[in-house]
């Protein structure tokens, strides 16, 4: 098999969850990290064994040196662009870490600039990939539960309290927009995987830590185009027991001919009409949420190998969608009406 190089750009609490991912990627490796902390990109290159590192200052010459197949941007928003430039005017294939760019404009002008130039641009949301969602991707696709009616998901990470909220990405505190933009997008693009297209949305937002600029609880209904609806329910101050949660929440998903509940490890139970709760058996994937950064650059991966550029799940002009929903979220909540989804 073609193994493919890639550069990670980045060397924040999440870019060490992707470099523990790739070391486990089929045919794919990182064979240089750079970072504006230069320091940090010494650090991760060397606890990985990664040859290369640098200052993100350095990355034209690490390009033109190395001759990598991708790169991975794993830095926040607002620098998205800048590299999938460099990435784009090379011929050199995009993985883009989401939020995609500070505006939906931007975010647009990204993913339009790498088509115009060919390059391929998969947006690296990892949350479809974690190992319960496509579980219950399969057990829907099964028909066990009949025609769906109705999914509750209840957010609740407890990582927001505090004088210090969110000590692993201190920088959501000074996100203008945070809860949707940043994390409930997450849900959005995975119900569209389970559930289909998003008819409307009616949104609610409010902040509860004075000390944060964006809002930290949210309630969105959604009206999907099949019928069914969907409430997301999220709020990153109340207390939980476990901050962060492998799923940081739960879920329940009800059907004409079954329920299914999934809890905040993971574990899925399913209830069928006329029958007590059996909790249904499955491996979870090992790694970070069920293996869902795995799993994402392995699709990555076979993707490029594939030579099609519509293999992709969230391909670039395809995650456009969940980004657009998350702005008529805010818009609905501007308004207080329901938006319809364009």
């Amino acid at each position: 098999m073609k193994r493919l190089q890639g550069i990670i750009v980045g060397s924040g609490h999440f870019a060490q969850i992707q470099m523990d991912a790739w070391a486990q990627v089929k045919g794919g490796v990182i064979i240089a990290v750079v970072s504006q902390d230069a320091e940090g990109a010494r650090r991760l290159a060397e606890a990985h064994q990664i040859p290369h590192w640098g200052a993100d200052s350095d990355i034209d010459e690490l390009i033109h040196k190395l001759k990598p197949d991708f790169l991975d941007i794993c830095t926040p928003p607002d620098s998205h662009f800048k590299y999938a430039k460099i990435a784009a005017d090379q011929g050199i294939s995009v993985l883009c870490q989401k939020p995609v760019a500070p505006t939906q404009q931007e975010s647009e002008q990204l993913v339009r600039y790498c088509r115009d130039k060919g390059v391929p641009v998969m947006i690296n949301e990892n949350w479809r990939w974690q190992g319960w969602y496509r579980e219950i991707r399969k057990i829907i696709d099964s028909g066990q539960l009949g025609r769906l009616f109705r999914v509750y998901f209840s957010m609740r990470p407890g990582d927001g309290f505090g004088p210090s909220p969110y000590p692993l990405q201190p920088y959501f505190k000074d996100m203008e927009k945070f809860l949707l933009y940043e994390t409930g997008v997450h849900w959005i693009d995975t119900f569209r995987y389970l559930f289909g297209e998003i008819e409307s949305v009616y949104c609610q937002l409010r902040t509860w830590n004075p000390l944060i600029k964006g809002e930290d609880d949210a309630i969105v209904l959604f009206n999907f185009i099949n019928g069914m609806t969907g409430i997301y329910d999220a709020n990153r101050v109340v207390y939980t027991a476990e901050v962060r949660p492998p799923t940081y929440g739960w879920m329940s998903l009800e059907g004409e001919l079954g329920n299914l509940r999934l809890d905040e490890n993971g574990r899925i139970f399913i209830t069928l009409r006329g029958e007590t709760e059996q909790e249904h058996a499955y491996d979870i994937p090992d790694g970070w949420k069920g293996g869902s950064v795995i799993s994402a650059h392995q699709h990555f991966i076979d993707g490029l190998l594939s030579g099609d550029n519509n293999y992709f799940e969230t391909e670039g002009e395809k995650y456009m969608i969940s980004q657009r929903i998350v702005y008529a979220c805010y818009q609905s909540a501007s308004e207080r009406r329901v938006v319809s989804i364009s």
